[in-house]
């Protein structure tokens, strides 16, 4: 028994009668086995006094638990007497149970009982706890007689605020549960749109909750229908008032919530064989309009407690007055459980417990909850009255600690503590396992009390002077909306805080009106100083309302939980503002693996842009940034389960990394794989580090000593990329998955390939093993899930449900579940033992590439393309952080001479058209899904403005470039689209793709006209010969293909190159080809004989594009180690390096200036005698136009970032790693002017 059961054993035994300030101090310092002496020294008492006291405590709790109590035995004394209470209400509780089997055996012809199988399934959702439940047998009678007999479809039971409406559903759905197949609790408290609900509902009452679940309103409140007829269900919508807006007629939805109407009709008129059973304040109008004595909706009306219930209510809570006091007090308040309870706890404080000295005051008047709520807060010290607003915003149970936090100014905890137990005396907070909360009525009640205060204070600016200082008490004191809440919280205070002040402030004042009036409220906070949270309040508010903050001064305030991680902050003023407890975006890709360390205090992730991040899991700061530089793409971290500092990275450049977290520092980069690295993972024992590569292999690597690992064995035997590998618990076997379909089973000391598994029919993409050791799990691009038994190496069981390829899969710490991802955005959670899903987390907006669990089994850490991070709660499928990454890496770049355009396509799935003249960006063109890989217009002789584009998204779309219209969307890949390229007449085009094919498509009908599928893996460039007749194409087979494109015949393969071929060029007068290739190498070969004429090299990293100077003099080569090089074609010496990139250098074109003379206002032009500009893009999102006369970068543009001018001198409340993101986004420390 620990301290807090020994007070609450304490509580109960003195029939709730609340130990003095000084027992209590005895009692926990006793518990400590203190000495009077030190109690009286630590807290400043006569020993004596205390001695005495002390005396009359134990004897006191003697006389409660029956036998002698003294300091030394009453630790022993309070758990013997918590068990003997226990055993007595084991007994009650085994005699309800048996009167319930009685009553139930009664009903059994009525609605028969559903076998205890697996079949049943029953979700509680935040039912509370009803243990103490007291009466209304008469109203459960009546409600279970509907469901159970009448068969009701819709019970809707109504009532004021604290009528225990609430509690009366849970005590219901417990008496009826074993009468239905499935059973689902929720409460509708925080608004949640029905999207949102019927996910949850639709996902829990699927029959195979794995198969595709729709996600329209439409197509859910369908499926839900059908789930409804196909099994006995029942639905309790606890709070159902939340829905309705306040203000106006009754039943009366919010705004974006009408379509819940909807489902009370279907569910209150359709066909099924289920219930739906709400609690409510206001009768929706559906309800209203169906309810009828014979039909199938019933309302019923719950009163106030009878006496008799009333009265038990009162002696539980320790009054004393007689049975005519106690029915007057009763009837003051119409039996309101709420009004009673809170009612009880003043006569306790204010009359001793004495009911008649109570009603001798003659202040038991009832006015409704509300009156009696505003008496009672009215009562409550300025601590106390805080200490209520800040639970009502936190919306969940919160800890003394964080309420701590929150209260600006700071509070001692002595005093907090005090507070808090005083407000739970008073019944107007309840505790649970997670701390402090408010019943729905009284936190709807400080919720509306916080939106009144915060409109009027907003709405009196206009009554003060400049001069008058303005008392702000709800603005400085409570932040509307916490900016490092949970996700699903912040939403929360979102819709029922911020939401409902928008939209009263947004009626009074137009928006350039009301950035007036916050200007004005800020340069009353700013003379002040004080610590508050008034600055953050307004600018969430104005962030809310979408109002345009470029520009803004929010220099020398305080802004605390301003959530900015979405806001575009161009030119606004942060100078010397504390910044603390607010949140910024973050600048990394999409992505692409998460890692927790082994205590889960950490957790790794790696993304797109060559970055890795390593976050600290209980603040959500950033413990440290890692840059792998030269990669793009980081596949994949893994933490060394025995030295919890190093970290373990892989990416395309086809190196491993090892890494010190703590300082950031790398320790060793191992070399051997001649393509990328896919997967790293340690062994249990964290001798060996294993990494799986598109080369085709496995190796191992002695990392015992970091700085001196070294490679011991390569494994081969796949036929592709090795795409996942993993560890058996231990040690002695890796798994593998490759794109050849295959699992192979290898014996870690001997390297040999002891089994090869076959059962999917596409690539394998992850790969795991059970922690007890009995299973094998492999997700793959066929969609599926395979489940494997190591013992006779048998797929026991295919699960299927996604609809996409499946990324990554793994398993629960205890072996029970299995967590995946997938492209379809989707994360989900099986069953091991039935194979069944038993939730899709949904959340991501983007393919998600990677999910883990966190070593304790309680969360799951999940990476999406949509460049987010995220952390569920397995148990209710929340996210409750979020790291939301920003970056926008330019993929490629075409050039339309006489108009002097540029389109760009981009990693956020535009393109972009540049006026060159004057570096704007003219137009946006959406429509793409996934990055945009590559742009190609249409040659000039054809008579249309065209403009070609690729994506991962698998499709080309053909797009007007003046009007932005999209023309065409042509569909035939399986999978991401490197490239487009136009016939030299425009009339026909080819695209290439990681399926392996290559597509020829007519222009003008948009259809596929021929494909060609000689090559064994992804192919990433095709063009077309000048003449039209011959088609190039490379790709990661490490060939050279050309082929016929009038037949499609290929009619030549060149091989040569050791890595990915990722550019081909024409040289057509000297009948050449040119490629560039990821073995950092540049071939010419003869294009008659396939024979490879010479080989460039001089790159340190992989080479992308390749360009031809028009005079067909020079070369031109960018790569992943961000340089672009100049080569004489001649003599094939590079003669010119440029560099300035920060990224990788992803294209280049050669642009004539001739095409730019006339433009006398372009300013580079007078830079330059070249007859030739070198523009390259690049993933640090620049385009740059390059002198190829002198090296020298004479014009840069780039996109706009989000903090672009954004001014941060001399800020504070940022760590140094959050100052870099800013300044990474475009945020500046250079000294601001002021007016």
């Amino acid at each position: 028994m620990i301290l807090e059961e020994a007070l609450a054993v304490v509580t109960q035994a003195l029939n709730h009668q609340r130990l003095t300030k000084v027992q209590n101090i005895i009692f926990r310092q006793a518990w400590e086995g203190k000495s009077y002496i030190e109690m009286g020294v630590a807290f400043g008492y006569d020993p004596a006094y205390l001695k005495d006291e002390g005396a009359k405590l134990w004897q006191l709790l003697s006389q409660a638990c029956g036998t002698k109590v003294t300091k030394i035995n009453f630790p022993t004394v309070l758990a013997q007497y918590a068990e003997a209470q226990q055993a007595q209400a084991q007994q009650a509780e085994a005699n309800q149970a048996e009167a319930n089997q009685a009553e139930a055996q009664q009903e059994q012809s009525i609605l028969p009982e559903i076998s205890t199988d697996s079949s049943r399934r029953i979700d509680w959702g935040e039912a509370i706890n009803v243990s103490s439940f007291l009466g209304r047998e008469t109203e459960l009678a009546t409600l279970k007689y509907w469901l159970l007999q009448n068969h009701c479809r819709l019970a809707t039971i109504l009532g004021m605020g604290g009528m225990g409406k609430t509690a009366l559903s849970v005590k219901l759905a417990q008496q009826v549960q074993f009468r239905f197949e499935r059973v689902i609790w929720r409460s509708l408290r925080d608004a949640p749109p029905l999207t949102e609900l019927l996910t949850t509902l639709i996902q829990f009452l699927a029959p195979d909750p794995d198969s595709t679940l729709p996600v329209t309103e439409t197509a859910q409140l369908a499926y839900l229908m059908d789930a409804l007829r196909a099994n006995r269900c029942l639905l309790i919508l606890d709070n159902y008032e939340a829905l309705f807006q306040a203000g106006q007629q009754t039943g009366t939805y919010r705004q974006g919530y009408e379509g819940y109407r909807e489902l009370l009709q279907r569910i209150g008129q359709g066909q099924h064989q289920s219930s739906l059973v709400l609690t409510s304040r206001e009768k929706p109008t559906v309800v209203a309009a169906l309810q009828g004595e014979n039909m199938p909706v019933r309302v019923l009306n719950l009163a106030g407690l009878p006496q008799a219930d009333a009265a038990r209510l009162l002696q539980a809570k320790g009054l004393s007055g007689s049975a005519a006091q106690v029915t007057s007090l009763v009837q003051s308040y119409q039996g309101n459980p709420l009004a009673l309870m809170i009612t009880a706890t003043s006569i306790q404080d204010l009359c001793g417990g004495r009911i008649d000295t109570f009603l001798q005051q003659q202040t038991t008047v009832f006015n409704g909850v509300r009156n009696l709520l505003q008496q009672q807060i009215n009562r409550l010290s300025e601590l106390e009255t805080k200490i209520m607003y800040w639970i009502a915003i936190n919306r969940e149970a919160v800890t003394v600690q964080e309420l701590q936090a929150d209260l600006a100014p700071f509070v001692p905890m002595s005093r907090l503590l005090e507070a808090v137990e005083s407000l739970y005396w008073r019944s107007l907070i309840e505790k649970n396992d997670d701390g402090f909360t408010q019943q729905p009525v009284i936190m709807e009640y400080m919720t509306e009390q916080l939106i009144e205060g915060i409109c009027q204070e907003i709405l009196d600016t206009k009554t003060h002077s400049a001069t008058e200082p303005h008392p702000f008490a709800f603005l400085k004191n409570y932040a509307l909306l916490k900016a490092t809440a949970k996700d699903y919280i912040r939403d929360s205070q979102a819709r029922l805080i911020l939401e409902p002040i928008a939209q009263q402030i947004s009626i009074q004042f137009s928006p350039q009106e009301l950035l007036e009036r916050v200007n004005h409220l800020l340069s009353h906070i700013r003379q002040t100083n004080a610590s508050n949270y008034a600055a953050g309040n307004l600018i969430n508010l104005l962030a809310h309302l979408r109002i345009d903050l470029t520009g803004a001064d929010f220099s020398r305030l305080k802004i605390w939980q301003a959530d900015l991680s979405n806001l575009n902050l161009h030119h606004v003023n942060f100078t010397q503002a504390d910044l603390s407890k607010s949140i910024f975006a973050e600048t990394f890709g999409g992505i692409l693996a998460t890692a927790f360390s082994l205590d889960g205090t950490l957790l790794a992730t790696s993304d797109s842009n060559g970055g890795i991040q390593v976050w600290q899991v209980g603040t959500g700061q950033r413990l440290v940034a890692l840059t792998e530089g030269r990669a793009p793409w980081v596949w994949s971290v893994a933490f060394n389960p025995t030295q919890p500092n190093l970290l373990a990275s892989c990416s395309d450049d086809t190196y491993i990394k090892l890494w010190n977290v703590e300082t950031g520092k790398c320790l060793r980069v191992l070399s051997g794989h001649t393509s990328s690295v896919h997967m790293v993972a340690f062994s249990p024992n964290g001798q060996l580090l294993a990494s799986g590569s598109e080369d085709g292999t496995i190796k191992l690597w002695q990392v015992s000593e970091p700085s001196a690992a070294s490679c011991i064995a390569t494994l081969e035997g796949h036929q592709g990329w090795v795409w996942s590998i993993a560890f058996s618990p231990d040690g002695q076997t890796l798994v593998s998955g490759s794109v050849d379909q295959t699992l192979k089973l290898w014996n870690v000391a001997t390297g040999i390939c002891e089994q090869t598994w076959i059962g999917h029919t596409d690539w394998i993409k992850s790969v795991a093993f059970s922690p007890d050791g009995k299973w094998i799990a492999s997700g793959s691009t066929d969609r599926t899930i395979k489940l494997w038994q190591i013992e006779t190496g048998q797929c026991l069981k295919t699960l299927q449900g996604h609809q996409d390829t499946v990324t990554a899969v793994a398993f629960s710490p205890a072996s029970q579940q299995l967590v995946s991802s997938s492209y379809d955005q989707t994360i989900k959670l099986w069953q091991i033992s039935s194979g069944e899903c038993t939730r899709t987390i949904q959340g991501h907006s983007n393919r998600v590439w990677w999910v883990t669990f966190s070593p304790d089994g309680q969360s799951l850490a999940s990476g999406g393309d949509d460049h987010a991070v995220r952390v569920w709660d397995i148990h209710t499928g929340r996210c409750s952080k979020t790291w939301k990454g920003h970056t926008n890496g330019i993929l490629c770049l075409a050039a339309h001479t006489t108009q002097h355009l540029l389109a760009s396509g981009h990693e956020d799935e535009t393109i972009q058209l540049w006026d060159i003249q004057t570096g704007e960006i003219l137009r946006t063109l959406r429509g793409h899904t996934h990055r945009v890989w590559s742009v190609a217009f249409a040659p000039q002789s054809l008579a249309q403005p065209l403009l070609a584009s690729s994506s991962g998204d698998r499709t080309v779309k053909l797009w007007n470039w003046q009007t932005g219209q999209c023309l065409n969307t042509l569909r035939g890949h399986t999978s991401w689209v490197w490239t487009v390229t136009f016939s030299p007449d425009g009339k026909r085009l080819v695209s290439s793709s990681v399926d392996g094919l290559v597509k020829l498509w007519d222009t003008q009908t948009g259809k596929c006209i021929e494909t060609l599928q000689e090559h064994k893996a992804a192919v990433v460039r095709t063009i077309f010969s000048p003449d039209e007749r011959t088609l190039i194409s490379g790709g990661f087979d490490q060939t050279i293909k050309i082929w016929d494109s009038a037949t499609g015949t290929c009619l030549r393969t060149l091989e040569g190159h050791q890595g990915t071929v990722w550019s081909v060029l024409f040289w057509a007068q000297n009948q050449q080809l040119i490629s560039g290739s990821f073995d950092q190498t540049i071939k010419f070969w003869d294009i008659k004989t396939g024979q490879c004429l010479r080989t460039l090299t001089g790159h340190q990293a992989a080479i992308v594009s390749l360009a031809l100077s028009a005079d067909r003099h020079y070369l031109a080569s960018s790569s992943f180690d961000q340089t672009i090089k100049l080569w004489d074609l001649e003599t094939g010496e590079c003669v010119r390096t440029f560099a300035g990139h920060t990224g990788i250098v992803t294209s280049i074109i050669f642009f004539p200036t001739v095409d730019l003379q006339n433009q006398t206002d372009l300013a580079l032009l007078s830079e330059t005698d070249a007859s030739e500009l070198l523009i390259s893009i690049s993933y640090d999102e620049t385009i740059k136009f390059w002198d190829t006369t002198t090296e020298t970068c004479i014009h840069s543009m780039q996109t706009p970032r989000p903090y672009e001018g954004m001014t941060i001198t001399r800020a504070t409340g940022l760590t140094e790693a959050q100052r870099a993101t800013l300044k990474a986004l475009g945020a500046s420390e250079a000294d601001p002017h002021f007016h």
